[in-house]
């Protein structure tokens, strides 16, 4: 029995240390995602049952690492590694865009892009000072002490895993001892600033994986939706002249906004002045964004689907997280009445899953930048070529059209030299990096307005009644921590009482050209934009517009739950608008099976029509290639884009756009063999997927 203990001790000896050490990356981690020592000593000591969970999860972690890779010191490393990193992410993060990292990021956006931004400027002397801790009291402790054993024996590993997932197992359940309901400890979703301030980054993440996976919501049922669908305003059975449909345009400019606004900032130049005469003209006014400094596609879903991003997690992506089933949108309700619905975006097809949501709002056409001209200004497409091809695909439809688009030339980051040249000078009181980055925003909207001009003189000179709706998604992120906001005096820090409106607060304009006479000020949420539209244009809508557009008229505006109360909104006058996005969303679209039109179009394709080839032709006579070192092939057809690719055989061989209705390819080398040559044209995205192709024309060559 004494043999027993002294080796149950032995045994306890070297595994108990493992709770010491695990704290280390649990405060450092908390260090560099709150960015402030101080920040994480003071919530240790008012927080402790929050900091003992995230001890606790840590421990269960490097335990369960422990148990698959077999050795201590490793396991300790690679999992401090991947706890480090994500702190120190959700630490640029908070600074970049006001919220930190969240597990929907990780597990579901799959935008690596997206995470390079973060990870500017990321070496700072804070940071550095905490990796070089962070490596010198874990080397001490692993390596200059005998607490820790170097191996787990083969046997004892299943116990290990066993005991770190029953550990983790009771985090995640909160059982058999409901200390977190005791404890008053919970995921703020609505607030992650708040949920990681509060909980910690540890606890806050695995709360937050907890939330993304729950399915059951409660106070939802069918019952609860179809009472509401019923006591809606029906559609009327005829909305305006049914021979006046106009194109309905709606533009989301990339982190468009009027820095001109800033008191004590002089421009050289308005950089926005078609802009500022529509708003003196037309309607026009703001919209609150549910965003800063990024996550365009969640002011997208809001304006395209009247749904809204107050009913979702905080940081979460609708696009990539919650669309995967058919939504009625913009799109479909006026494909329904015979509109030619197209999407129109100068970045990658797949980015936040675009390519699959769009068909699931019944869009007809998505024209992505792989059908774009390579027609660049600084590192993104120029919003110039956005506009030739809403004009394009305009043209090409004998109705009219819905088209959304939205750009990227003013796209984060905004440095100086972003641009080929700046030709806006900025003063007054501010730092040179403020200075600077003000200058370059002003030559990013510029070409905005620009667009914006192009387009309403284009749509004035045809006559084709129409609408145009253009506004930004979210304000430019200028600095770490809002920091030229702060330096300009335009806000006096995170705690200005205007805080809110002043940095949520997006500039909108709705220009057309047969109801002149109407001005109205706007001031609303995004989810309201497309039930005004439906109204401005005389077409019907649906029953979901028909509340939202009621609704508009109670609660112009939905902030964050924080706000409430500060804007007099009784939460229980949008519970019924939560139910019926809840109905979309998640449960059964009871709304929908009364539809008789399909939202998804059958016939839905990327690109402005199919890629049909008509005739081949070499550069040879009597298609002989004797003697030839090289040939050229000159392709005729249609819809042939700008980056297509010729592919022989299934190879891809040098090719050269002319226009959509021909391009020439150069075949040579070992390519060059007497045969049928099957020729078709291939698109191809940044992941080398197909993404759209023709039929296929076979030439005969002989020779050789």
């Amino acid at each position: 029995m004494k043999l027993h203990l002294e080796r149950l001790l032995q045994l306890s000896r070297q595994r108990l240390p493992f709770i010491l050490i695990a704290l280390i990356p649990v405060v450092i981690m908390e260090i560099l995602s709150r960015g402030q020592y101080i920040e994480m000593f003071t919530w240790s000591y008012k927080h402790i049952i929050e900091l003992l969970y995230n001890e606790w999860i840590v421990f269960s972690l490097l335990l369960l690492f422990i148990a698959i890779i077999g050795r201590t010191r490793v396991a300790y490393w690679i999992l401090s590694g991947i706890l480090l990193v994500m702190g120190l992410i959700s630490g640029i993060k908070l600074k970049i865009l006001g919220v930190p990292l969240t597990p929907w990021d990780i597990v579901l956006a799959g935008e690596a892009s997206d995470m390079v931004q973060y990870i500017k400027n990321i070496f700072t002397f804070n940071v550095l000072f905490m990796i070089v801790l962070f490596l010198a009291a874990s080397y001490f402790l692993l390596y200059r002490t005998q607490l820790f054993m170097k191996k787990v024996h083969i046997k004892e590993r299943g116990i290990v895993a066993v005991i770190a997932l029953g550990m983790l197992a009771a985090v995640y359940t909160d059982l058999p001892l409901p200390v977190q309901k005791w404890c008053g400890i919970k995921a703020s979703v609505w607030n992650q600033v708040e949920n990681t301030q509060t909980n910690g980054y540890a606890l806050a993440t695995f709360l937050n994986t907890k939330s993304m996976f729950s399915e059951k919501r409660e106070g939802y049922d069918d019952k609860a939706v179809e009472a509401i669908v019923s006591n809606s305003p029906k559609p009327p059975v005829k909305a305006g002249d049914p021979n006046v449909k106009p194109n309905v345009i709606v533009v989301l400019s990339e982190a468009f906004w009027d820095p001109t606004v800033i008191k004590g900032v002089t421009f050289s130049r308005d950089p926005i002045p078609f802009f500022h005469q529509l708003q003196q003209t037309g309607t026009s006014g703001t919209m609150l964004s549910p965003q800063y400094g990024g996550g365009t596609a969640n002011v997208e879903f809001e304006v395209l689907t009247g749904n809204s991003m107050r009913f979702l997690p905080q940081g979460s992506i609708a696009y990539n997280q919650f669309i995967t089933n058919e939504v009625d949108s913009l799109a479909s309700i006026y494909a329904r009445q015979g509109y030619t619905s197209t999407a129109i975006s100068p970045f990658y097809n797949w980015y936040f899953n675009s390519n699959r949501v769009y068909k699931d709002f019944g869009f007809s056409k998505y024209i992505p930048i792989e059908y774009f001209k390579p027609n660049y200004s600084g590192p993104y497409i120029a919003d110039s070529e956005v506009a030739a091809n809403i004009i394009h695909a305009t043209d090409l439809s004998d109705g009219p059209d819905f088209v959304f688009a939205n750009t990227m030339e003013n796209h984060f980051h905004f440095f100086p030299g972003k641009f080929p040249k700046n030709t806006f000078d900025v003063t007054g009181d501010m730092s040179p990096s403020s200075q600077g980055m003000l200058e370059t925003l002003a030559q990013g909207i510029n070409a905005s307005d620009r667009m914006l001009k192009e387009l309403v003189e284009y749509y004035e000179k045809k006559g084709e009644p129409t609408i145009i709706a253009f506004w930004g998604d979210h304000l430019p992120a200028l600095g770490d921590d809002y920091a030229t906001y702060i330096d300009t005096k335009y806000i006096s820090g995170k705690d200005d009482p205007d805080f809110l409106k002043k940095m949520y607060s997006v500039p909108l304009v709705v220009w057309n050209n047969f109801d002149t006479e109407r001005k109205d000020k706007l001031n609303i949420s995004p989810s309201y934009l497309g039930p005004y539209l439906i109204e401005l244009s005389k077409q019907q809508g649906s029953y979901y517009t028909n509340y939202l557009s009621q609704l508009s008229k109670k609660i112009p505006i939905i902030p964050p739950k924080d706000y409430f109360e500060a804007m007099h909104i009784n939460e229980q006058d949008l519970k019924d608008y939560e139910t019926l996005q809840y109905d979309i969303m998640f449960g059964d679209r009871h709304a929908y099976k009364d539809y008789k039109v399909p939202i998804i179009n059958s016939k839905y394709m990327l690109g402005f029509g199919p890629i049909l080839l008509d005739k081949v032709e070499a550069d040879t006579q009597d298609q002989d290639i004797s003697g030839r070192s090289s040939v050229t092939l000159l392709i005729r057809g249609s819809n042939l884009p700008p980056l297509s690719i010729v592919t022989l055989n299934g190879k891809a061989i040098p090719t050269t756009w002319q226009d959509e209705h021909m391009v020439t390819a150069r075949v040579e080398g070992n390519m060059l063999k007497a045969g049928i040559w099957d020729i078709q044209v291939q698109v191809k995205d940044s992941k080398e997927t197909v993404v759209g192709k023709s039929n296929t024309l076979p030439i005969e060559m002989g020779g050789r």
